[in-house]
């Protein structure tokens, strides 16, 4: 099942199987982020234990994330990664389905989050690098991804509230499957690359030693951990508020919509406004968004909150690419963008999460909101002391 750049013809095909392995993965996000919470819920598992799960996956990302990067990294076919790495993924999702007791359950749904977060930077990192060999469109390719993903939690939310939440695993696990089935036919070479040297990780120090580094990683890592909440809880309380798995489903929707009109559509806003000026915009919305969302606005204005995600998720994820962009030496350009990952969306979100499920068990959701509404207003203190100490220019050579 292999496929190479000789025998797997044109661009169109490389584009096609790239933009399936997307769609795998992003399907059973899609079903995943809005539904998972309630499946869990199903199975006997309250708040706090699925905030333990959720946490000690993206934990783990922290630890083993970039020692998973730096291996693959240094693979002469960039496919081998990607098959072991999405072989875990569909067999966690598989476990969801066929392995009884909440043990292994919460184990199979551990190894789903983790093997995710891994799988997506890697992805990516292919499909980078298939753009810069000719390839591709990343961010054509890319999109395609964010449209499975808006597609499953419309008509997701549909098909969950003909069926019922418990049909959530069994879509999960297809769509795992799916991913890995598409894994096996990936071209070899495309996204290789090129015989450049590896990043090393030697010099990683120095940007964690730089203050401003650690300031702007304080920000980033704050405004997407402050999504915690929303991540792992918004369906319990949207659910418990009467809202149909349609309508979660479409609230969802709107956030992505949001996302991807940031990303695709006013990057000019990014070259205005600088790095700092979108960290704290991020920060800044994070604070008013779920401030609002904690004490449960009517629908209309839930809706309307929603669209802040543009900010609160897409301004920071700019942010820090057109930081390390400016301010990173190119060779150290990736490694910033690993640690940055495996903090935010690893280790601060996995501690919030922890924390907030024993928060909403012990006193609701309103805490656990306003908790994460704190966490923005950090954010914006850290980017403001970002924006005092660097002068615009590279950290060093």
């Amino acid at each position: 099942m292999t496929t190479s750049v000789t025998e797997g013809g044109s661009k169109n095909r490389v584009r096609a199987l790239y933009a399936g392995f997307y769609g795998g993965q992003f399907v059973l996000l899609g079903f995943q982020l809005p539904f998972f919470a309630g499946w869990l819920a199903l199975q006997g598992f309250n708040a706090g234990e699925i905030g333990l799960i959720t946490g000690v996956a993206l934990i783990a990302r922290l630890a083993l994330g970039p020692i998973v990067a730096f291996w693959a990294d240094h693979q002469s076919d960039e496919r081998l990664a990607l098959r072991i790495v999405t072989f875990l993924f569909a067999f966690g999702a598989a476990g969801l389905v066929f392995l009884p007791g909440k043990i292994l359950i919460g184990a199979s749904a551990a190894l789903v989050i983790w093997t995710f977060g891994l799988l997506v930077p890697l992805t990516d990192t292919a499909v980078l690098r298939a753009d810069r060999n000719g390839w591709l469109h990343y961010g054509q390719t890319r999109a395609i991804g964010s449209a499975f993903f808006l597609s499953t939690t419309v008509l997701g939310g549909a098909l969950l509230s003909s069926t019922g939440v418990a049909a959530a695993a069994p879509a999960m696990a297809i769509a795992a499957s799916f991913a890995f089935l598409m894994s096996l036919f990936l071209p070899k070479g495309v996204g290789g690359r090129g015989g450049a040297k590896p990043v090393s990780w030697r010099e990683a120090p120095k940007l964690i030693s730089n203050p401003v580094f650690l300031a702007v990683l304080a920000s980033a890592g704050l405004t997407q951990g402050a999504h915690a909440v929303y991540y792992a809880f918004s369906f319990l309380r949207w659910e418990a508020l009467g809202y149909s798995t349609f309508v979660i489903g479409c609230i969802w929707a709107t956030g992505v919509i949001a996302e991807i009109f940031m990303l695709t559509r006013v990057r000019g806003l990014a070259r205005r406004v600088g790095p700092m000026g979108l960290l704290l915009l991020g920060g800044g919305a994070v604070v008013v968004r779920w401030t609002i969302t904690a004490f449960d606005p009517p629908l209309p204005v839930l809706f309307l909150v929603q669209t802040l995600h543009a900010f609160t998720f897409a301004a920071a994820y700019l942010g820090a690419i057109e930081f390390l962009d400016r301010a990173a030496p190119l060779r150290l350009v990736n490694t910033g963008m690993t640690l940055m990952s495996a903090t935010g969306v690893g280790a601060v979100t996995g501690l919030a999460t922890v924390a907030a499920g024993f928060l909403w068990d012990a006193h609701g959701s309103t805490p656990a909101y306003l908790m994460m509404a704190a966490m923005g207003a950090v954010a914006v203190v850290a980017a403001l002391i970002a924006a005092r100490l660097w002068d615009g220019g590279k950290l060093f050579d």
